[in-house]
C-alpha cells in the first residue's frame, strides 16, 4: 500500500487533534517503527488516493491530514484512555484516503522516518462481508432444519438476517429461491416475505414514508367518495388531463408510485429517486381510503356511461379522456363532462365518431340474420344507458358462423376492452367482479350454463348485487352492485332457465364464407368511425321519438321494448313492429330453451309416448317421478339433475314452456301417501296444444318482410344479409333457417 520510506515527505508534522484507537497504533508502530511516537492526526474522510502531478503512476500518501486506519469513526478521546490498545475492541480495518485541497501543496519528503516496516493486510477483515456472511450462515442453518422446526423460520435471528439480505436485490433472489425450495408445504413464502419486509407495516421508516405519500397524494388532488360503489377516488392532474383514479387500483398504484419516484428523485443530490414497498403503499391505501370516505366529497362516478339531467353520456377512454355527449337534439364530443368517469386498467378507447356517419356498413363485419337486427341494434342503443334493464343477447350457430367476430366487434362500439371475449365464469362471484370493472360482460364458447349461473346473470341485466365476506373478516361483507348489459355466444343454445329466457334475446348466426383476417380487421378499424357515428345518429332520433311512444301490454323487458319501438318508428317501420317481433323471439326462445333442457325434454317425450285414455299422464311422488324419467329418457349427465328436488326445481322453471305446448304440471306443496311412497307429489296432464310454435314461425317470417322493405329505406340499397367476411343470405336461406325453429 505504501511505497518505500525514501518516498516519504520529512515535512509532514503530526497533529494533536485526532485520537487512533486500538488496533490502528499497533499498525501504525509496524508501518513507521516501535521506537516513534504514532501521529494522532490522521481522519477519516472515506476519499480516493491521491494521484502525483506527473501522473506516472497512482501512489497513495501518508500525509498528517489525510489518512485513516480505522473503520471505525471516533469522537476525540484522551490518548491515557485505558481502551487503547485492548484487543477486545478491535474492529475490522477499513481504509480510507482523502485527496488534498486544490491549492494544498504535495510533498513526499520524510527521511527522517526510520523503521518503516511493510504493511500487512492479510489479517484485515472487511465488515460489510463479515456481516453478510454471518446473515448467510443463519439463514443456511434454519433452511437445514426448517422442515422438521418450521417456527425456526420465524425467530429473530432467522427474520434480522433474511432482513440484512434483503437489502442486496441479487442476493435476495437468489435466497428467496432457496427459501421456496426449503420451506416446509404448510408455511406460506408470502408469510416469510411479509415479515421480513424491510418496510413492515408499523415501522419507523415505513411511517415516515406512509406520511409522505399521503401528503403528497393530497397535495396533488382531491379526495372524493361513491357511495353506491362504497370507493373512495382521487382527481388529479396528470399532463394536463384531469383524471379520476379508484384508490387502491392498478392505475393508482402505478400513479403514487411514479409520483413518489419522480419527488425523491428530484430532492435527492445524486439524482436517483426511490421507491415504496408494498407494505407502504397498502398502508396508504387504506389511509387515503378512510380520509376520503370521510373527509371526501359525496360524488358519482360512472364506468363508461352515465344518464344526468336528460342527457346521456358516453366515456370514450381516450388519452385526452373525452366524453360524447348524446340529447334528443344531437351528439357532440366533450373534453370536460358534468359526470365523473373512472377508467380501469382493462379498459380500451371506443373509436372517436364521425359526424354523418353511414350505419349500414355495420352488416359487412357482423353476421347477424336481416330479421334480427332491429333487435341486435336495440340492444346496443340500449348498453348506452345507465339505469334501465337490459336484455341478454345470446348468439349461437355452428362452427364458422362468425360469432366470436361478432360478438367481438359489437363490444368495441360499445365497451371495448383488452380482452373482448372471456372465458366462461367459474363461479357466480366471478360475474359480479367482472361486472365491477367492466360495463359490458362479454362471455363465449359456452357449452353449459349451470343453474346458479343463469341466476346470476338474470340479476346482472335487471340490476341487483352480490354479497361475500371480506377476506380476513368474520363479520363483514363486500356488496357488488351493479347493473349490466351481457353478450354470449355458443354452439347449441345455453339458456334453459325460463326466467332468464325471458330477459334474453336469442340470435342464431348462419355460416358464412371468410375473408382473410388482416384485410377484414383493416377495412374494419377504417370503418369504425363511421359506424360509430352513424349508430349514435340513430341513438339521437330514438330519443327524440322516445316520449311519443306508448306500449298496449309490455312484455317483462318494458324498458327496452319501448326504446327499440321508438327506434324502429324513427327508422320509418310502422308501429307496433318491434314490439311484436320482440315478443315472437321471446316466445320462439322460450321453446327452444326447452329443446335445450334435457328434463323439459325428457317430460315431452313421456307425454308424447303416452297412450292412455285419460289426460292425465303421470301422477305420483316427485321422487317416483325422477325414477322414472331417469331410466327411459335421461340424455345427458351433464346437466341432469343429481336428485328428486332438483327435478322438481327445474321442472318449475320449464312450466311456462311446457305450458305453452299443451302440457299441464301441478306439484303439490303437502306430503302424500301413494300406494308404498311418501312425499311430494306431482302430476302431468293434457292441457291441448295451446302453443303451437308454428305459429310462432309463421309470426317471425311475416314480420321479416315488413322489416327488410322499410330498412331498406332507412339504410340506403338492398342491405340483405352480410357482406365482407360473411356470405350473402338469401330468401330461401332465411326460410331455411325459420322453419328449423
Amino acid at each position: 500500500m505504501f511505497e518505500d520510506a525514501d518516498t516519504l515527505s520529512d515535512t509532514a508534522q503530526p497533529n494533536s487533534d485526532t485520537v487512533l484507537t486500538g488496533v490502528t497504533v499497533d499498525l501504525v508502530k509496524n508501518v513507521i517503527g516501535p521506537s516513534e511516537t504514532p501521529p494522532d492526526c490522521l481522519i477519516d474522510d472515506g476519499k480516493k488516493p491521491h494521484q502525483d502531478e506527473k501522473g506516472s503512476q497512482e501512489r497513495q500518501h501518508w500525509q498528517p491530514e489525510t489518512m485513516v486506519f480505522d473503520c471505525k469513526k471516533e469522537e476525540v478521546a484522551d490518548e491515557n484512555d485505558s481502551h487503547i490498545g485492548d484487543k477486545e475492541d478491535e474492529k475490522p480495518l477499513s481504509f480510507f484516503v482523502k485527496k488534498p485541497f486544490l491549492d494544498e501543496k504535495v510533498t513526499n519528503n520524510v527521511t527522517n522516518v526510520a523503521n518503516v516496516a511493510t504493511l500487512d493486510l492479510s489479517t484485515a477483515t472487511d465488515a460489510e462481508a463479515e456481516s453478510i456472511d454471518s446473515a448467510m450462515a443463519v439463514i443456511d442453518a434454519a433452511l437445514l432444519v426448517c422442515k422438521e422446526d418450521p417456527a425456526v423460520l420465524f425467530k429473530s435471528d432467522f427474520i434480522e438476517a433474511v432482513k440484512f439480505i434483503r437489502e442486496d436485490p441479487c442476493l435476495w433472489a437468489e435466497y428467496r429461491v432457496a427459501i421456496k425450495q426449503a420451506k416446509p408445504s404448510g408455511v406460506l413464502l408470502g408469510d416469510i416475505d411479509k415479515a421480513t419486509d424491510i418496510y413492515e407495516a408499523g415501522s419507523a421508516e415505513s411511517e415516515a414514508v406512509a406520511a409522505k405519500l399521503i401528503a403528497l397524494v393530497l397535495s396533488l388532488g382531491s379526495l372524493f367518495f361513491d357511495e353506491k360503489s362504497d370507493k373512495g377516488f382521487l382527481s388529479t392532474d396528470i399532463s394536463g388531463v384531469i383524471h379520476t383514479l379508484a384508490i387502491g387500483s392498478k392505475p393508482f398504484v402505478e400513479w403514487l408510485s411514479y409520483a413518489y419516484y419522480q419527488t425523491t428523485k428530484q430532492d435527492s443530490k445524486d439524482g436517483n429517486g426511490f421507491s415504496a414497498s408494498e407494505a407502504v403503499i397498502k398502508q396508504t391505501v387504506f389511509a387515503l381510503s378512510g380520509i376520503a370516505k370521510h373527509e371526501g366529497d359525496r360524488q358519482r362516478v360512472h364506468l363508461r356511461v352515465a344518464d344526468h339531467n336528460g342527457g346521456h353520456y358516453i366515456f370514450v377512454g381516450d388519452d385526452g379522456l373525452q366524453t360524447i355527449e348524446v340529447l334528443p337534439t344531437g351528439w357532440r364530443v366533450i373534453d370536460n363532462a358534468p359526470v365523473k368517469f373512472w377508467k380501469p386498467s382493462s379498459m380500451q378507447a371506443l373509436p372517436m365518431p364521425q359526424h354523418g356517419g353511414d350505419l349500414s356498413k355495420i352488416w359487412e363485419f357482423i353476421n347477424v340474420p336481416e330479421h334480427d337486427r332491429l333487435l341486435v341494434l336495440a340492444w346496443m342503443l340500449e348498453a348506452y344507458r345507465e339505469e334501465t334493464p337490459k336484455p341478454i343477447l345470446a348468439l349461437s350457430g355452428l362452427q364458422g358462423s362468425a360469432k366470436s367476430s361478432t360478438q367481438s366487434k359489437l363490444r368495441e362500439l360499445v365497451d371495448n376492452n383488452a380482452v373482448n371475449l372471456r372465458a366462461a365464469p367459474k363461479s357466480t362471484e366471478d360475474v359480479f367482479i367482472g361486472a365491477g370493472c367492466n360495463w359490458l360482460s362479454s362471455y363465449e364458447n359456452i357449452s353449459h350454463l349451470p343453474s346458479k349461473m343463469q341466476d346470476a346473470l338474470c340479476t346482472l341485466a335487471t340490476g341487483g348485487g352480490f354479497a361475500a365476506r371480506t377476506l380476513y373478516t368474520n363479520d363483514e361483507e363486500t356488496i357488488i352492485e351493479v347493473k349490466r348489459p351481457v353478450i354470449i355466444n355458443s354452439i347449441p343454445r345455453v339458456i334453459t332457465a325460463q326466467d332468464l329466457t325471458d330477459r334474453a334475446i336469442c340470435i342464431e348466426l348462419p355460416s358464412i364464407e371468410y375473408r382473410e383476417e388482416l384485410e377484414l380487421n383493416a377495412a374494419w378499424e377504417s370503418a369504425k368511425p363511421s359506424i360509430f357515428g352513424g349508430l349514435l345518429d340513430l341513438f339521437v332520433k330514438t330519443l327524440a321519438q322516445l316520449p311519443k311512444v306508448k306500449l298496449n301490454k309490455p312484455p317483462r323487458m318494458a324498458d327496452f321494448t319501448r326504446l327499440g319501438e321508438a327506434m324502429a318508428q324513427s327508422m320509418g317501420h310502422s308501429a307496433s313492429t318491434f314490439d311484436t317481433l320482440y315478443k315472437a323471439n321471446r316466445t320462439e326462445s322460450i321453446v327452444i330453451a326447452l329443446e335445450a333442457s334435457p328434463v323439459g325434454l325428457a317430460v315431452r317425450e313421456m307425454v308424447d309416448n303416452y297412450t292412455g285414455i285419460s289426460e292425465t299422464v303421470f301422477y305420483g311422488t316427485v321422487k317416483n317421478l325422477y325414477d322414472a324419467l331417469s331410466l327411459d329418457y335421461k340424455r345427458s349427465s351433464e346437466s341432469w339433475p343429481k336428485s328428486p328436488r332438483g327435478l322438481s326445481e327445474v321442472i318449475k322453471r320449464q312450466s311456462p314452456a311446457l305450458q305453452s305446448l299443451g302440457i299441464g304440471i301441478i306439484q303439490g306443496s303437502k306430503t302424500e301417501r301413494i300406494g308404498s311412497d311418501r312425499g311430494l307429489t306431482i302430476k302431468i296432464f293434457k292441457s291441448g296444444n295451446i302453443g303451437n310454435i308454428g305459429n310462432v314461425v309463421s309470426l317471425k317470417f311475416a314480420q321479416e318482410k315488413k322489416i327488410h322493405e322499410n330498412s331498406a329505406a332507412f339504410l340506403g340499397d338492398d342491405k340483405t344479409g352480410v357482406t365482407g367476411n360473411t356470405r350473402k343470405i338469401d330468401s330461401a336461406t332465411q326460410n331455411e333457417n325459420v322453419e328449423r325453429f
